[in-house]
């Protein structure tokens, strides 16, 4: 449930002999407060756009505040453009001349967008003095120094911030950077490490770690920490767009659903988790909630509680296979057929063009002994999924149920090693091939 929040102004009059003549009411004294305080929200959306409008309209209202001007500056450098930013900037400091902030903003920008080193870190050195506990200003500062190649220099600004605050993962990042072009390469690993084990899907450490550990001629191991980048690199790619639409829409359960969905493919559960509950505490009857942590629950072993979310699900939207099939599976699992056939056929119906659900369907068949029924079902995935090979072999286990060890034998022969453990299949392979010989050999 929303709940909208009224304000009221009370306002008195004074009573005149003449009255003035009527005048629009004035704003509210905080209303510039508040229209920044939405500006804000929506600059943590990424919606740089909307948020300078709403400190335009906050200036408009209180045009000598420097906070306003620095964080207009601010959405207009997340825009590009620079020199309506710098304007910005330059104007709270007019307003603040011991303001940290602008400074801090000017000495990244002339550094970053007009490479004045110098009067970036002069920018930067005046902060500290005005804000000693400036860390973002002190960091800065370290980059500097490492771009410029000063490594030393560098290796102490993020030595100092590193242990004064171990959870600054940036500058131990950088720290372990540093170390690397120094040569460095036991103390880099050491730094790196911390780095990805408190951050284990960011690409940069595993990568600085592979270098160090190659470097060191431990290359098995710095190949492994090599692709490990690679594939969170490729991971974090798919990600982002969600992660941006989330932003923008973070009242979307839908846009959390999305972005949990990906995070259960790639192994990140917990924040899977965590997005599949908000889906569901915005809207209680969001059905792709329930069926997702149903799914995570599955995976974990917990087919009780799991199949107590799928039916939530189902109760708010009876048409989500998913649901239904994996129901069918921990109903299957537990030896109640018929109620698993029943949820495989609902599987089926609602997403008819997903090969593996007619495999389901197919096996339960041929636990019931309904091998016509079985066959059909199993043709069917093999005809929308010609590469699922838990298909082909079960359309052997059917032809073997009816004593066709031949046909069953064909087919297994020619699922890939891939398609199933080779022990299993061999094992199989062997059986058929006991109960063939046999009906050759049985006296006729």
């Amino acid at each position: 449930m929303r709940f909208v929040l009224l304000f009221w102004v009370l306002c008195t009059a004074c009573v005149r002999e003449t009255p003035d003549p009527p005048q629009a009411p004035a704003p509210p004294a905080d209303s510039a407060a508040q229209t920044f305080t939405a500006g804000r929200a929506l600059q943590a959306r990424g919606l740089f756009s909307q948020a300078e409008h709403a400190y335009r309209q906050a200036l408009q209202q209180a045009p000598d505040n420097p906070q306003y001007h620095y964080y207009l500056g601010v959405v207009l450098h997340a825009q590009s453009r620079f020199a309506e930013a710098q304007t910005q900037f330059e104007k709270a400091l007019e307003l603040k001349p011991d303001y940290a902030g602008p400074r801090i903003a000017l000495g990244k920008m002339f550094y970053d967008v007009h490479g004045k080193v110098e009067e970036a870190r002069q920018l930067l050195t005046e902060a500290l003095e005005l804000a000693p506990n400036a860390v973002e200003a002190r960091y800065i500062l370290g980059v500097i120094h490492q771009r410029e190649g000063q490594l030393q220099e560098a290796r102490k600004v993020f030595a100092a911030i590193a242990t004064a605050d171990s959870t600054h993962l940036q500058a131990r990042l950088q720290l372990g950077q540093v170390d690397l072009k120094l040569g460095n390469y036991q103390e880099a690993e050491k730094q790196l490490r911390q780095v990805a084990h408190l951050s284990p899907h960011e690409p940069t450490p595993f990568l600085g770690i592979g270098q160090a550990l190659l470097r060191m001629g431990r290359a098995a191991e710095g190949q492994r920490a090599l692709e490990r980048a690679r594939i969170l690199d490729e991971q974090n790619a798919q990600l982002k767009p969600h992660q941006d639409a989330l932003r923008q829409h973070p009242d979307q359960p839908q846009a959390h659903s999305n972005l949990a969905a990906l995070y259960s493919r790639f192994g990140r559960l917990k924040l899977a988790v965590e997005h599949y509950r908000q889906s569901i505490l915005i809207d209680s009857t969001y059905g792709l909630g329930y069926q997702g942590l149903g799914t995570l629950l599955q995976r974990r072993g917990k087919d009780d509680l799991a199949a107590r979310y799928y039916l939530e699900a189902l109760s708010h939207d009876s048409t989500l296979a998913e649901s239904h099939n994996n129901l069918g599976l921990i109903l299957h699992k537990q030896g109640q057929l018929e109620k698993a056939l029943r949820q495989y056929e609902r599987a089926v119906r609602f997403a008819p063009s997903t090969g593996f659900y007619y495999s389901n369907l197919g096996n339960v068949f041929l636990e019931m002994d309904q091998l016509d029924q079985a066959q059909a079902a199993v043709e069917r995935a093999i005809e929308i999924d010609a590469k699922l090979y838990s298909a082909h072999i079960l359309l052997g286990d059917i032809h073997a149920r009816r004593g066709e060890f031949a046909r069953a034998i064909a087919l297994w022969e020619n699922v890939p090693s891939g398609g199933v453990t080779n022990e299993t299949l061999q094992a199989k392979i062997a059986e058929a091939r006991r109960q063939l010989s046999a009906q050759e050999n049985a006296p006729q």
